[in-house]
């Protein structure tokens, strides 16, 4: 358990093989507004500043050379409409910028060492998303057949990916693996994180409405959950197997 004395509520997203760690908090004495810390193996926390100029930013993935991933709504119109820019940041504070080009929102989740970033895009105002793969600056789309909505959580070394789709029966949303007891009306399984040895780090919904962690190694699932927690999620997992998320009492927002 990660916690931040001065914080209301803090969340991880990530966690790479060296043990850093990247997630958020709410200050209590500044409701409302989120910062973005890192954590090192000591237990060291740096908050970390947003994009430059940015009236929101959330960092979703640190990588093993220490850089940064996530997205920015540049303007306060911006966020009202959904308009989104991806960035990894580099040790030096150099931000590269990560656009599917033509897509009003871009939103990198995760990297892997070779540097191939994936979440997902939006078009128009369209309010399904679509999958990619950025890798150098050339975008691969991902769709799965059939589906209205598409997005890519995870990404591994050996460029294995997870993540969930929509099927155009607007009853519910699955992906190819379901954790058991997971209800698609409800949200059914998503999986967020992949390591090189091919364990799943995702969250899974019951027909209740309860959010367990799940996590997923040669056909088996185990559960985690947060003391007292109504919800608790696992968003990503080293390859030394140690996966990160948040719990609480309330559901989390994505």
């Amino acid at each position: 358990m990660i916690i931040l004395k001065s914080a209301a509520e803090s969340g991880l997203g990530a966690v790479n093989d060296r043990g850093d760690m990247v997630g958020y908090y709410e200050d209590r004495d500044r409701p409302g507004v989120e910062q973005i810390f890192v954590r090192d193996p000591k237990g060291h926390f740096t908050t970390v500043p947003g994009h430059p100029g940015a009236v929101y930013t959330e960092v979703l993935d640190i990588t093993n050379r220490g850089e940064l991933v996530g997205f920015y709504y540049q303007t306060d119109a911006d966020l009202a409409a959904g308009i989104s820019h991806g960035f990894r940041r580099g040790g030096d504070g150099r931000e590269t910028a990560i656009e599917v080009p033509g897509a009003k929102a871009t939103a990198p989740f995760h990297s892997n060492d070779r540097g191939q970033i994936v979440w997902l895009y939006l078009v128009g105002d369209s309010p399904y998303g679509h999958g990619f793969v950025w890798d150098a600056g050339e975008v691969e789309k991902v769709d799965v057949p059939g589906a209205i909505d598409t997005a890519l959580f995870g990404i591994n070394n050996r460029r294995q990916t997870v993540g969930v789709y929509v099927n155009a029966d607007p009853h519910g949303t699955t992906t190819p693996l379901d954790a058991p007891g997971a209800s698609p009306t409800m949200g059914g399984t998503q999986l967020s994180g992949i390591n090189d040895r091919g364990q799943l780090a995702g969250t899974a919904s019951d027909d209740r409405g309860r959010t367990t962690a799940v996590l997923y190694e040669r056909g088996r699932f185990t559960t985690l959950a947060g003391p007292g927690a109504t919800f608790t999620r696992a968003l990503d997992i080293n390859s030394r197997g140690q996966a990160v998320g948040d719990y609480g009492a309330k559901p989390a927002q994505p």
